[in-house]
């Protein structure tokens, strides 16, 4: 009997255990579904957390990244032009560049009207500032209007630099420095300064021809007397030969001579130019150009027209 009370017992304790394995096996289930759940939770807070600092490089980042999403691409489209949104505070002026890029020009015509730079630079400034309305016109430095009243536009810059400098020296006498300065140097810068104010500044004027003639006229400006006067062509006065205060001014002075009253008017040949420039009368009673200076500017041209017209302001400056 006891034996038998003693298997019964055993039994009940089997169910009675695998019913309590069962609770918590299905406890332990739960709580480990709903830490697993928790834990994805906390995973991804940390992930949002890890992004956090990286805004802080994310330009850097969209340039770096080349497979970025569409919402990357307008974020680079905004980098992209942040980049010359801070260009724009170092970009230069209309004036500053024009006085950065034509600096040496600038230098050279204050020199050829003997005015002091600084002084050109200060003007060029005000005249800038007082025409902001009108627009710039990089031609036109110095704001000069034709007659009915709108801004002129020239064919080069350098041509609209020298136009300005006749008006500020016409509008500032006092500030021209008067002082007779013969030149003494090479007769290269001559020819190098003929080049620059006949293929920059007159562009009408053939640059071979007027080295020509003023060589004829100077003995390939070496004639002492002549560059004494800083003239090379020979140009008079009723005082007799005409005498400029520098070698710069008196070329610049020489070959616009030659673009108004000759290239301007349509003489354009060595004949064309003779007949006005050096006429003389042949046995036939006609006025014809001087066939010995037409000689002399005819030898010259075999040279020159050999010549590289090609000048930097390096070579003048």
């Amino acid at each position: 009997m006891e034996t038998k009370k003693t298997s019964r017992i055993s039994w009940c304790h089997v169910i009675c255990c695998i019913i309590i394995l069962i609770i918590f096996v299905v406890t332990i289930g739960i709580h480990i579904n709903a830490a697993e759940s928790n834990n994805g939770i906390i995973a991804s807070s940390n992930s949002a957390n890890e992004a956090i600092p990286l805004t802080n490089n994310y330009q850097e980042l969209l340039v770096n990244n080349t497979n970025s999403t569409e919402e990357d691409d307008e974020s680079q489209n905004e980098v992209e032009l942040a980049g010359p949104k801070e260009e724009v505070t170092v970009i230069r002026t209309d004036i500053d560049s024009y006085i950065t890029t034509y600096n040496e020009d600038i230098k050279l015509l204050a020199t050829a009207f003997s005015v002091n730079y600084e002084d050109v630079v200060k003007d060029l400034y005000s005249r800038y500032e007082s025409n902001n309305s009108i627009g710039f016109e990089k031609t036109n430095v110095g704001y000069l209007l034709n007659q009915s009243g709108s801004i002129k536009k020239y064919n080069t810059v350098e041509y609209g630099l020298v136009e300005y400098f006749y008006d500020y020296i016409e509008k500032n006498p006092k500030k021209v420095n008067n002082k007779w300065v013969p030149y003494t140097g090479k007769s290269d810068y001559v020819e190098k300064l003929i080049i620059y104010f006949s293929t920059r500044v007159y562009t009408n004027v053939d640059t071979a021809l007027a080295l020509s003639i003023g060589a004829a006229e100077s003995g390939y400006y070496t004639s002492t007397y002549m560059l004494a006067q800083n003239n090379i062509y020979g140009g008079m006065s009723s005082s007799g030969l005409i005498r400029y205060r520098n070698i710069e001014f008196g070329v610049l002075s020489y070959v616009k001579y030659l673009s108004n009253n000759y290239f301007g008017k349509g003489l354009n040949t060595i004949s064309e130019i003779g007949y006005v420039y050096c006429p003389t009368i042949d046995s036939n009673g006609y006025k014809v150009a001087s066939p010995h200076w037409e000689k002399l500017v005819s030898t010259a041209m075999n040279k020159y027209e050999k010549y590289n017209f090609n000048v930097t302001m390096s070579d003048l400056i």
